[in-house]
């Protein structure tokens, strides 16, 4: 097998070195024989980080856990102070220090290299993973695993096309409680499913600006930026403020919210983009630069269940139904409770009092890393806990409520319950956006005019409603036309292109 492994990373080098020279791009690949001869044989797996951020020292300390047998060989980061920090963290916990990089993809030519995890900002996720594994390296990537539906197809398809393992960072993956659950939920016991409702909560305060900012000295922002256009900032904040602008992030949807929709996703084995998405919400209160919602509300419709994602990053939130973040799954005959973090879910009957626990144990991070590396060192994807057509398919539910709310108009509260009562979710509208209208009013954040910002039901193309395919494969457009499927791929900034689509 290990022999396999290598004559498919020869060909997967040479081929994208070609493709890539091709198009005008800017990758090249290490020389296969020198990936062979310099090949770690994986008793310890080298592995480089790219981005040492908030989850790049994450990913160094759970690495470097003695029960892993991993090593850090590089740190990578425009912000060049940062890289040269977690270094030397590193250099104490290991052997030797690992070699600095400012450009994510110089340590991609180091033949000794075997994984990567991604930790950079959101749209820099898929095309580093995708370079990483036409490199004949294996990739551990952050949520949201992808920055556009198109983008996600793509990398999902590379994993597919090159055999390389490929791991995405919805960690809850790993709790075995939610394996528990999932059997649970598949053999019947809370009846029929028919809602599942994802919710998060965590302040934040306005972000400040709009104004005329620079980068901090040291940051190389022509690579921080990357495939993102190279804006002037308007944010005084330059690191993790990066996520409520559109460029570059996906709002609390895609950064934490993502979490809970890939749970729900699995418990319920949900495949595909549901059939359409309407996504509701405000940044009203808050004069600072950022583009995305504070308060934002999506909803799925699957053919049997309905996704309802609720976002709220205001100081003064309600629990809904006992829970504050995490998951419920409501069915005919009771329904389920995951909390944010715990590991166990809770089992209540049709009045809501529980009745069964379903109880789990450890750290899921830790589980979610020793999943990964066992399935490097196998050369097995299959071994997976969160393969990356999975963490596909769940950020393009995000997306898909992303793309809604940015195509949306200010209306009357009573106007939102009329759209999405026109689609007959299992859920209750007049619920929901009274819900949304309380939490303003207690923050002090309702608009004056009464009016939240709502997007369209964005539709589905038929046949691809519940097609795992359709979003985890090239298969094209997944949205109807018009506006909407315009925002599924992105413009990518040359050098720092998307790899085109290979059969």
């Amino acid at each position: 097998m290990r022999g396999t492994r290598f004559t498919r990373r020869k060909a997967v080098a040479v081929g994208a070195a070609s493709v890539l020279a091709g198009q005008g791009g800017w990758w090249h690949s290490a020389r296969a024989d020198d990936a062979l001869a310099a090949s770690s044989p994986l008793e310890r797996v080298a592995i480089a980080i790219l981005g040492c951020g908030i989850r790049g020292p994450a990913h160094a300390e759970e690495l470097l856990n003695a029960r892993h047998g991993a090593s850090v060989s590089w740190v990578c980061d425009p912000d060049r102070s940062r890289a040269e920090k977690l270094a030397d963290q590193i250099a104490l916990k290991q052997t030797s220090r690992p070699r600095v990089a400012s450009d994510l993809r110089t340590p991609l030519d180091d033949a000794s290299l075997d994984a990567v995890t991604v930790a950079t900002p959101n749209h820099w996720h898929a095309l580093a993973a995708i370079l990483a594994m036409e490199a004949g390296k294996d990739a551990y990537v952050e949520k949201p695993v992808c920055h556009s539906i198109e983008e996600g197809q793509r990398l999902a398809a590379t994993a597919a096309r090159t055999g390389r393992v490929c791991q995405g960072g919805t960690q809850a993956r790993s709790l075995p409680c939610l394996r528990d659950t999932r059997a649970f939920l598949a053999a019947g016991g809370i009846g029929k499913p028919t809602l599942a409702r994802m919710l998060y909560t965590g302040h934040r305060a306005p972000i400040g600006g709009p104004g005329a900012f620079q980068p901090p000295p040291g940051v190389n922002y022509d690579l921080f930026c990357g495939p993102a256009p190279l804006a002037s900032l308007s944010r005084p904040q330059f690191h993790y403020d990066w996520h409520w602008f559109w460029a570059t992030g996906d709002g609390d949807l895609g950064n934490n919210g993502i979490h809970f929709l890939d749970a729900a996703r699995n418990l319920l084995d949900l495949s595909g983009p549901g059939s359409a998405t309407l996504s509701f919400g405000t940044r009203a209160g808050y004069a600072d630069a950022a583009e995305t919602p504070h308060t934002q509300t999506s909803l799925t419709l699957f053919p049997d269940v309905t996704l309802v994602t609720e976002i709220r990053n205001l100081k003064e939130v309600a629990e809904i139904d006992g829970l504050g973040m995490g998951v419920q799954i409501h069915g005919t005959e009771g329904s389920v409770v995951w909390k944010a973090h715990s590991p166990e879910v809770i089992v209540l009957d049709p009045a809501g009092m529980p009745v069964k626990t379903l109880p789990g144990e450890g750290n899921h991070f830790e589980k979610h890393v020793a999943n990964f590396l066992a399935a490097v060192r196998a050369h097995d994807p299959r071994l997976l806990a969160a393969e990356i057509g999975e963490g596909v398919q769940s950020t393009a539910l995000c997306h898909l409520g992303n793309i809604s709310y940015r195509l949306g108009t200010e209306l009357a509260p009573e106007e939102i319950v009329a759209r999405i009562d026109a689609r007959q979710p299992k859920d209750d509208a007049a619920k929901l956006v009274d819900r949304v209208r309380r939490m303003l009013a207690a923050n002090g954040c309702e608009p004056a005019d009464g009016t939240i910002h709502c997007g369209e039901w964005v539709e589905t193309i038929a046949g691809k409603e519940t097609s795992a395919a359709a979003l985890a494969a090239d298969s094209g457009p997944v949205l109807t036309a018009g506006p909407a499927r315009d925002l599924e791929r992105l413009e990518y900034r040359a050098p720092f292109l998307l790899p085109p689509a290979r059969g």
